[in-house]
């Protein structure tokens, strides 16, 4: 039987760390290569396919501004190069590329046009909404990380719920770390250090847990344009002790192995990886109850959930974590089994082999 082949379309790959990127990354990389032939554009980043190694054949077409008449020249260039590979099945994602590779698959005559979205929309502006408006011509399905998400786009969007489908995010099922090997009163977070990710409110809750546990360690796993200000903010709380800021990790598993309880503060969110690689790790869960957060931790079973911007409660779950050793390794547990029943790499990667195969077996492509 012919390989199926996917052409994944992005607007930019940065580092190839962040959420959507690494994600895409991941399901390039552990597709059945017997069955399927996946090929990556990005039209930006350039630089970051250069230096890597991939999975799949990668294509930078450079494209640096929408709605110019190189924009065009490129799209279409892109929609030979669609037909000249038989590509079955296109998957776009972001804005740009949202509007660029299902627009040269429209060019190329290819119908099975995936559009993929992966937050609740919360920095949609006017340009972008306009934009969207007209790359969502494109698709034939569009495809969320988390029912909130599904919801969110398809009030934002005017998108029909029924032609949105969810596939969650999974994680690869490394082993944890026994309890025993593990530092006391470690908290972490990983996370992308911009406003919506409301890094301050755990430095604000940590000022109340260290009353409780002066000896209470806080690591906070990215990058991003607010480390200065944050830094600035620990620094004025006389927490400098009491933080470390690293920095971005690749092996974020080897990182937060040794820690005691995951934090999550965002004031929005699609569904978090951050939240799969703390309960892959046994890690008991404190996070806002925005997005798709509440689709993966289940308050009071596999970690607790807060108001968003509540530093007090959120403070307050934290402590009551490090002073219940017992009930915060129940939840690790808990979290843990759930990840394997649910969230895992083996069960993502199935969900989009399946759903590739279904939509091309609809067209009769396959």
């Amino acid at each position: 039987m012919k390989k199926l082949r996917v052409l994944y379309v992005i607007g930019s790959m940065g580092n190839g760390r962040a959420g959507t990127e690494k994600n895409l990354l991941t399901i390039i990389g552990n597709l059945d290569e017997t069955a399927f032939e996946p090929v990556l554009v990005t039209l930006q980043d350039c630089e970051y396919f250069r230096n890597g190694k991939f999975n799949c054949e990668t294509f930078c077409w450079n494209v640096q501004r929408m709605f110019t008449p190189e924009m065009f020249a490129k799209r279409k260039k892109l929609a030979e190069f669609m037909r000249q590979r038989e590509i079955d099945l296109v998957q776009t994602f972001f804005v740009e590329g949202h509007l660029v590779g299902g627009g040269a698959a429209q060019l190329a005559g290819i119908g099975n046009v995936i559009s993929s979205r992966r937050n609740l929309g919360y920095s949609y502006g006017f340009k972008e909404k306009l934009f969207l408006k007209f790359a969502n011509r494109y698709p034939k399905r569009w495809l969320a990380n988390s029912e909130a998400v599904a919801s969110a786009i398809a009030k934002i969007e005017r998108i029909e719920r029924s032609a949105i489908d969810v596939i969650y995010n999974g994680v690869e099922l490394k082993p944890a770390l026994p309890i025993d090997q593990r530092q006391r009163q470690t908290i972490v977070m990983v996370a992308n250090l911009r406003p919506v990710k409301s890094v301050s409110t755990l430095i604000q809750a940590a000022t109340e847990v260290v009353r409780e546990f002066p000896e209470a360690r806080f690591r906070i796993y990215g990058e991003g344009p607010e480390r200065h200000s944050l830094q600035a903010q620990i620094a004025e709380a006389g927490l400098q002790g009491n933080f470390e800021m690293p920095g971005s990790v690749r092996d974020v598993h080897a990182a937060i192995a040794n820690a005691t309880v995951g934090v999550l503060c965002s004031t929005s969110e699609g569904f978090s990886n951050s939240l799969l690689e703390y309960m892959r790790a046994e890690l008991p869960v404190v996070a806002t109850n925005v997005g798709g957060n509440a689709e993966v931790v289940k308050d009071g079973v596999t970690g607790f959930l807060v108001k968003a911007g509540d530093y007090a409660a959120l403070g307050a779950r934290i402590g009551q974590l490090l002073r219940e050793p017992e009930k915060a390794e129940a939840m690790g547990l808990a979290g843990r089994r759930l990840v394997e029943e649910k969230f895992s790499l083996a069960v993502m990667i199935r969900s989009h082999e399946e759903y590739y195969r279904r939509l091309a077996d609809d067209s009769g492509k396959h």
